[in-house]
């Protein structure tokens, strides 16, 4: 009778186990487990990639909410004008991320991907400046792809992020004072892609 309950038990915990690897997908050191994350990259003027970290969304109906797992082996800590900041290093231009101070969903829909954008913020200073400036604002321009989101660089002024919003303004960054982004800078565009799991076709 125990031989029988332990075959039994045993056949369970094969089963048990078999499901399990087939859930979670294991892809370039990220466990996956299901279709839902993506991987952040940048893109720079030579069309070179760099791995930046992974976001996860979760379904919401019709919308996302979604979570941030930035890869700090990417970044170079700097204190910059009396404040800690995460650098992408370049010999000619350090690209510092600038997180969002205030209130913010985290929350994307088809026709609205402010959130992400205000997670994408970043300041822009040579190497042997001292400080840095919220002047030198880099913006990234959202939209959806197929398997993903692309976004593209806009200069903007974010001083604005010094005093916080007046209570209940989510957006205060003001669409209409985004401008092209000048030749200068190596970061171009990123690109938030669709990590397929593995016997998925691409």
């Amino acid at each position: 009778m125990n031989d029988s309950h332990n075959v039994t038990d045993k056949k369970r915990c094969i089963y048990w186990l078999g499901n399990a690897l087939l859930y979670v997908v294991t892809m370039g050191g990220y466990a996956v487990a299901d279709s839902n994350y993506y991987r952040i990259l940048t893109v720079d003027q030579q069309g070179d990639y760099r791995e930046l970290g992974t976001i996860e969304l979760i379904d919401q109906g019709d919308s996302q909410n979604y979570r941030i797992d930035w890869d700090d082996s990417q970044f170079e800590n700097h204190f910059l004008s009396m404040r800690p900041f995460k650098c992408l290093p370049h010999p000619t231009q350090l690209i510092c991320h600038l997180p969002y101070p205030y209130k913010i969903h985290r929350k994307l829909s088809n026709d609205d991907l402010t959130d992400l954008e205000y997670d994408m913020l970043f300041l822009h200073k040579s190497p042997q400046e001292y400080g840095i400036n919220a002047w030198n604002g880099l913006y990234f321009k959202f939209t959806q792809l197929d398997n993903g989101f692309e976004g593209n660089l806009r200069e903007t002024d974010l001083n604005v992020l010094q005093a916080p919003p007046e209570e209940g303004d989510l957006r205060p960054i003001d669409p209409n004072e985004l401008y092209e982004a000048s030749d200068k800078h190596w970061l171009r565009r990123i690109i938030i892609k669709r990590i397929i799991p593995k016997g998925e076709a691409s």
